[in-house]
């Protein structure tokens, strides 16, 4: 054998040697992590565990035992660790007995987590030799008691976690002679009370987490001789919180009360010097008159969802430090006249769903941020100028009928602005309604019934990044309306009433990302595309719910380069040409969304190609009815390389339906034709005079194989096909116009269009309404 050779053998019987020792050391169905320099992380799961492994190596600092078939912990289980800090035996569904001394071994455990098992009871003296335990975690268990002795003059511990279980007693001395104790948590249990003698003789001890009980009166001994700054109480059932019960706490600083039943707090909150934040929302208060006394540092009070009627000019006499203050949806309906004087540092006021009919802020120099949403104010908040710092101001749905004016002229720090569903902007904005207002960054102006805006509205709010004009009636847009607003980022118009934009009405509006033209009267795409064509950024536009019937070349006739996404879910199309996707057109777009568009039932072969950035046509729900006029977009799919995802599926034939377009098969994309042709339309009968009220009828009689899909447009350009719901015209199933209380305006040529894939026909009428001479 040469040196090499031999030296080969060595190298993989050393390696051998090692994979052997590595898999010894580490026990069966345990895994065994490096963690540090000589030291290991142990962790052994699963059902297969029915005793605590052995051989656990004696360099391990952090060891789990989860999710096993264990019953029992066992004085012998823990021993020849000497080096672990941190054990954590969870999630044993099982597991619900551990004996006493089964941690006695573990003189270096800081750690000790023991949640989500069964035990019903952890002995006294379980802990006695863990010295330098800092951390003990036994939530979401069976406990039903604390006993005195199981954490009693423990000497290191920190941190007591009990949560969760079925804990009804905290025996005398259960957390006490605990002189590192620093936050006990016993919430989600089923205490009745709280008594001192529990935590007694813990100095360190700061915070008390006892939610989700069911405690039903705080005593006023429940507290003597403890040092809690920080009560967590949410979640009881308190009806009674005695007056002196407090008292002791003189470093009391978080108190939360939240979600319980308490109905009166007279004189319980008074001298306490170090208090900062009080939760009583989700109460049964009717008054907090005379609750507040001497309360130097106070600065967070809430009283949501309670019964509050009214509050005073005397009832925050005894917090001068408050910042925030929310009291939100009570049965408020006065806010006395010199309430806020006293509370030159409120910075935050929250006063949503409530009935106040009208709210003064003198006093509120530091205030910045306001909101009365969902209130009965019949005018504006009054003494604005004392409030000039106000950053953020929430005023939606307020029956206010004084007149938007120049109210909010003092406000130059604000930018954020709230005013929908407001009485007094029915109809339009005053040009001045927003003076003064340059830093103003958010706007709200939906459900305003708003008609028009006057073309000045924003010209002194050009920092304006996002505005919601949604819900109006706006029927157009004011030339230049938006010019100015460079720092546009989001728009939305939906559900208003537009038809047509303008091509200039978004010009300028360099940094426009999202735009929202939803639930619009747009009926033909050339009405809005060049509007579109100006922005000069990449943007989403959406145009869903609106009445389109038809796309093509004429379309857009204008490159709209920079659109990413278009969205025209939920329209009326019935016909998409060919060529109206275009690279020279869309050359940014990557998602194509024309789902639930429900007369939709075909697609022409070469729709997508050039669309060389398309990632996803989405057209799901869409009634495709797979024959012949499918087939040469199905093959296109098929013979495409990398071709975008498309999600569409067969309506019809039944025999197809529910299929994807791409499982098809080519030869079941038939159509039952003796003979395929364009279409062919028949106007004959049609009117071409009536008298202005009278109705005219414009016939369209289509004929053809396949079926084609037809539809109207008027002289204004609009485009109509079955259902959609245009004002005074409505297209019927045979292809007949109807145009009713007819009007001199509708005096015009109308023209009807048939398209199926082989090709498309257009024939005119032409109407004349008026007095016949």
């Amino acid at each position: 054998m040469t040196r090499a050779m031999k030296l080969s053998c060595f190298l993989l019987v050393a390696v051998a040697a090692c994979m052997l020792h590595e898999s010894s050391a580490c026990p069966m169905y345990c895994t065994c992590n490096d963690v540090g320099k000589d030291e290991v992380a142990v962790y052994c799961r699963g059902p297969k565990i029915r005793a605590i492994p052995r051989d656990i190596p004696d360099n391990t600092t952090l060891l789990e035992i989860s999710s096993t078939e264990l019953t029992v912990l066992r004085r012998g289980d823990f021993v020849d660790m000497p080096m672990l800090t941190q054990l954590n035996v969870g999630s044993n569904l099982k597991l619900s007995a551990v004996e006493p001394g089964t941690f006695d071994n573990l003189q270096t455990l800081t750690d000790l987590r023991l949640s989500n098992n069964s035990f019903t009871k952890l002995p006294a003296g379980l802990l006695d030799s863990l010295k330098n335990l800092t951390n003990f975690d036994c939530r979401n268990n069976k406990l039903v008691m604390i006993q005195r002795g199981l954490f009693t003059d423990h000497p290191s511990l920190q941190i007591i976690r009990v949560d969760f279980g079925n804990i009804a007693v905290l025996e005398e001395a259960a957390f006490s002679g605990l002189p590192h104790l620093s936050s006990v948590y016993v919430g989600s249990n089923r205490l009745t009370s709280l008594t001192s003698s529990a935590f007694k003789g813990s100095p360190e001890l700061k915070s008390l987490y006892a939610s989700g009980n069911s405690i039903t009166a705080i005593s006023k001994d429940a507290f003597t001789d403890t040092s809690f700054e920080t009560l967590y109480l949410t979640r009881n059932a308190i009806n009674i919180v005695e007056v002196e019960a407090l008292s002791p706490l003189r470093n009391l600083q978080r108190i939360y009360l939240d979600e319980n039943n308490i109905e009166n707090l007279e004189g319980v909150f008074r001298d306490l010097p170090q208090l900062l934040s009080v939760n009583l929302s989700n109460n049964k208060l009717t008054s907090i008159e005379r609750v507040f006394r001497n309360l130097p540092k106070l600065s967070s009070l809430s009283f949501n969802d309670n019964r509050i009627s009214k509050i005073t000019n005397s009832t925050f006499n005894g917090v001068p430090a408050l910042e925030s203050l929310s009291i939100a949806n009570n049965n408020m309906y006065e806010v006395e006249s010199g309430t806020f004087r006293k509370l030159d540092r409120l910075v935050a006021l929250y006063m949503d769903y409530n009935q106040i009919e009208e709210i003064s802020l003198i006093g509120l120099h530091a205030l910045r941020s306001l909101s009365i949403n969902y209130n009965n104010l019949h005018s504006f908040p009054t003494d604005l100028n004392d409030a000039n710092l106000l950053e953020a101001l929430y005023l939606n749905n307020n029956p206010i009928e004084e007149p938007l004016e120049e109210q909010f002229s003092a406000l130059h720090r604000l930018s954020t602005l709230y005013l929908s569903n407001i009485t007094c902007l029915k109809g339009t904005l005053n040009s001045k309604a927003l003076c003064g207002l340059g830093a103003l960054k958010e706007l709200w102006l939906s459900f305003n019934e708003l008609s028009t805006l006057p073309p000045s509205t924003f010209q002194n709010t050009t920092a304006i990044s996002t505005m919601w004009l949604q819900n109006n009636n706006l029927t157009e847009l004011s030339t230049g309306l938006f010019h100015g607003l460079t720092e546009l980022n989001q728009l939305d118009l939906s559900y208003n009433q537009l038809s047509h934009l303008d091509p200039d009405t978004f010009l300028g509006l360099d940094k426009l990302r999202i735009l929202i033209l939803t639930g619009n009267n747009f009926t033909n795409m050339a009405h809005v595309a060049p509007a579109l064509a100006s922005l000069p950024s990449q943007v989403a536009l959406n145009l869903k719910e609106n009445p389109f019937v038809y796309l093509g070349r004429e379309s857009f006739k204008v490159p709209i380069k920079h659109a990413n996404i278009l969205s025209m879910s939920r329209s009326h199309i019935r016909v998409i040409e060919e060529g109206t996707f275009m690279y020279e057109t869309f050359s940014n777009l990557t998602t194509l969304e024309l789902d639930q568009n429900d007369f939709l039932h075909f697609l022409p072969g070469n729709m997508l190609d050039g669309l060389d950035n398309l990632t996803a046509m989405i057209a799901h729900d869409d009634p495709f009815h797979c024959d012949c006029q499918l087939k040469a977009f199905v093959t296109w799919l098929r013979e495409r390389v990398n071709p975008p995802y498309v999600s569409a599926t067969c309506a019809s034939p039944p025999s197809l339906k529910g299929k994807d377009l791409t499982d098809v098969p080519l030869a079941s994309l038939t159509c039952d034709c003796q003979q395929v042709e364009v279409p062919s339309i028949d106007t004959s009968g049609s009117d071409n005079f009536t008298r202005e009220g009278q109705t005219a009828m414009l016939n369209c009689k289509v004929s053809g194989c396949p079926e084609a899909e037809f539809f109207w447009t008027t002289p204004t350009g609009a485009m109509l096909a079955v259902e959609s719901g245009f004002p005074r015209m409505e297209v019927l199933d045979s292809g007949t116009l109807v145009v009713t209380d007819a009007r001199e305006e509708d005096t015009g040529v109308y023209t009807c269009t048939a398209v199926n894939y082989r090709g498309k026909a257009s024939k005119e009428v032409a109407l004349h309404v008026g007095n016949r001479h």
